[in-house]
């Protein structure tokens, strides 16, 4: 469940009145749901300051307050800088102050740097509060989701942006819808038009990483020693790319649900569409199905989520839920 500005901030504030705010909390959402709005509102609750009129968050920086983001054309965050965010949690503050990390972008953390504020996150220093932001939090590890809070915020209203490969995939989704067709055998078509997209975003995210571990080995192999070094380096750029993989996997199975979505939105009459270049296609899916067959099928959108979440081969779990789904 996702919440909006209003909302969350509000039950953050309940939950400082009970004295039950968690030391870590990880504020995701699309761009402009208002996660750098949220982190201020914590930070001026928490401290009893006011910092409406504060336009950019780097303006916070101080002896008890450390802001990292991303550096560099790598647009990384590097080990020194979550190491130096936690010098700051360690150091005292004046009596009633809380002493705040902001974590800007944190899914751009690589497996060292993760794993260097893993300690902090794990034993957090007296009198500290960590808030990491991120658009992307299927990139981030396990063991740093596992440690926080997460607090989801609700995108802008309106119709979604959609990029080459998304309408692609709903040109796909609309014809069949369509067509009429609700044979396996469709919904199995269907289905591998969806794997040939997620191949060509998994071959194009392979490329764009490769490239970058073949810039540094080129860079570095010439140092002495280097060579364990650069296998570690070779490692992290293969997990990086199966983890922005799923993500993109993800982000098109939020695209299956927001389809049926639409339908279920035209049922009840509402002209706010996520989609609104394929409402014929949704429109005739809100005419021909009830309200409990569009559930049925959000559900098995939801339940091939799930699945693939597991360690269930990939494949059979997008065939089964396409025939559900589609079929």
């Amino acid at each position: 469940m996702s919440f909006t500005l209003e909302n969350a901030t509000q039950l953050l504030a309940d939950s400082m009145a009970a004295e039950r705010l968690s030391h870590a909390y990880l504020i995701t959402g699309p761009e402009g749901s208002g996660k750098l709005a949220l982190a201020k509102s914590i930070m001026g609750m928490v401290n009893n300051a006011d910092l409406s009129g504060v336009e950019k968050i780097e303006t916070l920086r101080s002896s008890t307050t450390t802001i990292v983001r991303p550096e560099s054309k790598s647009r990384r965050i590097r080990v020194l800088a979550m190491r130096e965010a936690e010098h700051t949690l360690h150091m005292a503050a004046p009596d009633g102050v809380t002493k705040f990390a902001v974590i800007l972008e944190a899914d751009r953390m690589g497996q060292e740097a993760a794993n260097a504020f893993l300690k902090t996150l794990e034993e957090p220093p007296r009198g500290s509060m960590l808030l990491l932001l991120s658009s992307n939090p299927e990139l981030l590890l396990e063991t740093i989701l596992s440690r926080c809070i997460r607090v989801p915020l609700t995108g802008k209203t309106g119709p979604l942006e959609l990029d080459p490969s998304a309408r692609k995939l709903l040109d796909a989704i609309n014809s069949h819808t369509m067509s009429g067709s609700k044979s396996v055998s469709a919904a199995l078509g269907l289905m591998a038009q969806f794997s040939g997209i997620l191949k060509a975003q998994k071959a194009e995210i392979a490329g764009r990483n490769d490239a970058a571990a073949k810039g540094e080995i080129a860079h570095y192999k010439q140092t002495t020693d280097a060579g364990d070094w650069l296998k570690k380096r070779e490692d992290y750029y293969k997990a990086m790319t199966e983890s922005e993989y799923l993500h993109s996997r993800n982000r098109f199975i939020e695209y299956l649900v927001t389809w049926f979505g639409d339908a279920l939105r035209q049922q009840n009459g509402s002209k706010n569409l996520d989609l609104p270049d394929y409402i014929e296609g949704t429109g005739k899916l809100a005419k021909t199905l009830t309200l409990s067959e569009l559930s049925k099928k959000i559900d098995a959108v939801e339940e091939l989520r799930a699945h693939l979440n597991t360690n269930v081969q990939e494949v059979l779990a997008l065939e089964a839920g396409f025939i559900r789904a589609f079929g």
